[in-house]
């Protein structure tokens, strides 16, 4: 993008377009440059290898702002490659967002260290060795850069720029950002949680917008409304335990696995299902569970469940921890929740070997499980599931609970736009193909607005 000489905006797509990961979107007005979300590209190798483009439609030193919607990886990942590049400006969240975004961030860096060093041992020799995008002395400098905001509030960066943080429902922190930019008004939806969350407050609705920018990812689909999360639980631990087997959940480090553990003490405390022991086996897991504690304002928890989600649990942090929890000596019955939700890495890849084999067993699959993931697989029905250039027979008993989803569906999403007046624009981003079609014939149907599926990359004149 040129520097504008007109009262011309101009919106890209630099990521979720097409795909639910990778989320960038980038505004730039006569005398402004704004970037919302700065996320990473996961899943399939071809889209993970968008992380590495050489060039971007900015120079990081020249944005005005970044403002981050919450703290998952699609969202935030990229940010220490901004600030790398020269990025010295503020990143502005919610205070829970930034906390979320440190582990995220830390954890990030870690991985793609470890993962250089290894593909660097098996490359021969004399090749570019591979690097990180970044390191942890990086995102140090990233959370150095953050400003945090409460719920509401209107945040003035100049006169002729604010914005503000309302909450969206979908994880600790997360939020929707309304944006006022050079005399028009900018809605970005963030990631939406359903219309009643398990432990958040519900999605805060908004009345006027000029342009709305609003994720896609369940566009095409309905959760399970007739059973609810509990109903569904339950079944399968009971299930489980009758065929004298283990349960392994992969899980989502912030949120989902909060919200199960929360599920199931609840229902051990009322006898639903047996008192089985729980291990959370995913280190992120336990420091976001920490988060809860830190952060009462931002959910809908108890004290007394706030303080279960660390109090009725084994904690494992160390792999070595984690290599006794099959150990023949220990409890033959046990729920294990383990990262990551996908089963693209983490910890659960290590039950998953040990396990699918065995039909006694059962492999529960909450929230989103994007196409090419192993999780997607198991969904779909795979006979074998590929690990670590190994194939592994699935013998266990493959579930699905849709209704644990973070991610509010077609209706919750129809509904999060009801009190809008008519916008002159809705672009639909973060969700696949299929999903924003659908969605797209949807709104286009109920409300009669005009609606654009985002193209990645394409330039947008408003």
């Amino acid at each position: 993008m040129s520097d504008k000489t007109t009262d011309e905006i101009e919106l890209q797509f630099i990521g979720a377009a097409g795909i639910v990961t990778g989320s960038k979107t980038f505004i730039q007005t006569p005398h402004r440059k704004i970037l919302v979300d700065c996320g990473l590209f996961q899943g399939k190798k071809s889209e993970r290898k968008l992380n590495k483009v050489k060039k971007l439609p900015f120079r990081p030193a020249e944005l005005d702002v970044i403002i981050l919607t919450h703290g998952h990886l699609d969202h935030s990942g990229y940010l220490p490659v901004l600030v790398k590049k020269g990025y010295k400006g503020a990143i502005h969240a919610t205070h829970p967002t930034k906390d979320i975004t440190e582990v995220i961030l830390y954890d990030s860096a870690k991985i793609q260290e470890e993962d250089a060093a290894a593909a660097n041992k098996r490359r021969e020799h004399g090749r570019k060795p591979r690097k990180p995008l970044y390191k942890a002395k990086h995102v140090n400098q990233t959370i150095e850069q953050f400003k945090t905001h409460a719920a509401d509030e209107w945040v003035e960066i100049a006169k002729d720029l604010r914005f503000r943080f309302t909450k969206s429902g979908h994880i600790l922190g997360s939020a929707s950002v309304e944006l006022e930019v050079e005399g028009k008004t900018f809605l970005f939806s963030g990631d939406i949680g359903q219309r009643s969350p398990l432990i958040l407050d519900p999605p805060a609705r908004s009345k006027k917008a000029d342009y709305v920018i609003l994720e896609s990812t369940y566009g095409n689909k309905l959760h399970d409304a007739k059973t609810s999360p509990y109903q569904a639980l339950q079944d399968v631990v009971n299930s489980t335990f009758e065929k004298g087997g283990t349960l392994v959940i992969p899980s989502f480090a912030v949120e989902r696995a909060q919200e199960i553990i929360v599920i199931l003490n609840n229902l051990m405390d009322e006898k639903s299902i047996p008192q089985l022991p729980i291990y959370l086996d995913s280190p992120m897991g336990i420091d976001i569970t920490q988060l809860f504690q830190n952060h009462n304002g931002w959910h809908n928890l108890s004290k007394t469940e706030t303080a279960g989600l660390t109090k009725n649990v084994h904690i494992i942090r160390d792999f070595q921890e984690t290599l006794g929890v099959l150990d023949s000596n220990g409890p033959k019955q046990k729920i294990i929740i383990a990262g990551s939700g996908m089963a693209t890495g983490g910890r659960v890849l290590y039950y998953l070997k040990q396990l699918l084999g065995d039909s006694k067993n059962t492999i529960l699959l909450v929230g989103y499980q994007a196409s090419g993931t192993r999780g997607q697989k198991l969904a779909s029905g795979a006979n074998s599931l590929k690990i670590d250039d190994e194939q592994y027979t699935v013998e266990a008993s493959i579930s699905q609970i849709g209704s644990l989803s973070a991610h509010g569906d077609q209706e919750d999403l129809l509904w999060w736009l009801g009190l809008l007046d008519k916008p002159k624009q809705v672009f639909l981003n973060h969700g696949e193909p299929e999903a924003a079609k659908v969605l797209r014939e949807k709104i286009v149907e109920q409300y009669k607005w005009p609606v654009e599926v985002a193209a990645l990359n394409k330039l947008y004149k408003l």
